[in-house]
């Protein structure tokens, strides 16, 4: 460092000996850190400003997160921050600002690249999207494959770019392929489950056991298939919540898919007294099940009973219904039933608790006696 930036802009002669000797390091480490919190002071504002502009033109935040302002937004910010921190330098006077000014355009160039690729990346992987939502909507063309694809060309996009960015730090583009040779087997063997899920995202992508949008049931969580990547699966419950699967986790295990045909069977469990006349009871529940009309193969509907449980005697009722329908029609009937049986005197059992007083008890005995 030069000796102008060395000086002390105060006197520290009637300092201890000890703080003399190290008062210019402290300062010049002051200098450094007062420089790196306005550098990046100076990024996240950059950062927040291309977020707020590229806000506009979005409906809204879910739209706007993933997009290419909001990809880009980091990019600005490592660059301001690299340009405000080497001018800073410049200006202050520490001897590492000349090293800074000649890897400040290798690093531009890098970054760029790395920029133009996240956008690319990101506007093939949203067309290809929408495209392949368009052809689902109108034609009711499988979407799963297209979604699966853009996916893996956005990654296959980034990983080009991070070479050529590297290429432009000054690493041979030989030797550059022999290191990355070497991490890929380091990162392949650290990262087995990785390349496992990595793996059964192509199986899925390859033999299709659901597609985007069908409502299946991994691992005992049921749901709508939102998305497939080469990573993870995820799934919609119907709460609105994204149940995320890494992809070895469906492919090793089963899978229920309710969408893969067009008639779902309705099975629906209700229990009554042990007084009640079962014959009556199974010709009530037959006939709600095919008074609705979204039973389909009516003279298929079956009642019987399942089990004389603790409680209740239970019937199961069998029907078969569309499978987009499912949900409301299980809704619709549960409901007919409760209206029903109590309209017919028909009763549905509970435990019930019975409690006893000592006082009460004590009382009762004694009348008992003195009769």
């Amino acid at each position: 460092m030069t000796n102008s930036i060395r000086d002390l802009p105060f006197d520290t002669t009637n300092w201890p000996d000890l703080l003399q000797a190290y008062a210019p390091s402290i300062w010049l480490l002051s200098l450094l850190v007062a420089l790196l919190i306005a550098a990046y002071a100076l990024g996240f504002v950059a950062k927040a400003s291309v977020r707020r502009i590229g806000r506009r033109s979005y409906a809204t935040e879910e739209l706007f997160i993933g997009s290419s302002w909001d990809l880009a937004a980091p990019v600005v910010q490592l660059l301001v921050f690299l340009l405000a921190f080497t001018a800073g330098s410049e200006l202050v006077g520490f001897t590492f600002a000349d090293q800074l000014a000649g890897f400040w355009p290798k690093a531009f160039a890098g970054l760029l690249i790395i920029a133009a690729a996240v956008m690319l990346a990101t506007w093939i992987n949203k067309s290809l999207r929408s495209v392949a939502e368009r052809a689902h909507g109108k034609n009711k063309v499988d979407n799963t494959l297209i979604g699966f694809a853009s996916s893996v060309i956005r990654y296959a996009i980034l990983g080009v770019a991070i070479l050529m960015a590297m290429i432009q730090f000054g690493f041979a583009p030989g030797s550059l392929i022999a290191v990355v040779g070497a991490v890929g087997l380091a990162i392949a063997l650290a990262l087995q489950d990785t390349l496992k899920a990595v793996a059964s995202g192509f199986m899925i992508a390859a033999f299709r056991p659901f597609r985007i949008g069908d409502w299946v049931q991994i691992r005992g969580e049921e749901g709508e298939v939102a998305d497939i990547t080469p990573f993870n699966t995820s799934i919609k419950q119907v709460d609105n919540k994204f149940v995320l699967f890494a992809n070895d986790q469906v492919w090793g295990n089963p899978i229920i898919n309710y969408t893969k045909l067009p008639r779902r069977r309705l099975d629906l469990y209700f229990g009554v007294h042990y007084d009640s006349n079962l014959d009556h009871v199974e010709d009530v529940l037959r006939t709600i099940a095919n008074d609705h009309p979204g039973v389909l193969m009516k003279h298929d509907t079956w009642v019987g009973v399942r089990e004389l449980g603790d409680w209740a005697i239970v019937l199961r009722l069998r029907a078969w219904v569309p499978t987009s329908e499912f949900i409301q029609i299980r809704a619709d009937i549960t409901k007919a039933v409760k209206q029903v049986f109590d309209r017919e005197d028909i009763e549905i059992p509970y435990p019930h608790q019975v409690e006893y007083i000592r006082e009460g008890m004590a009382l009762k005995r004694a009348r008992e006696t003195e009769e």
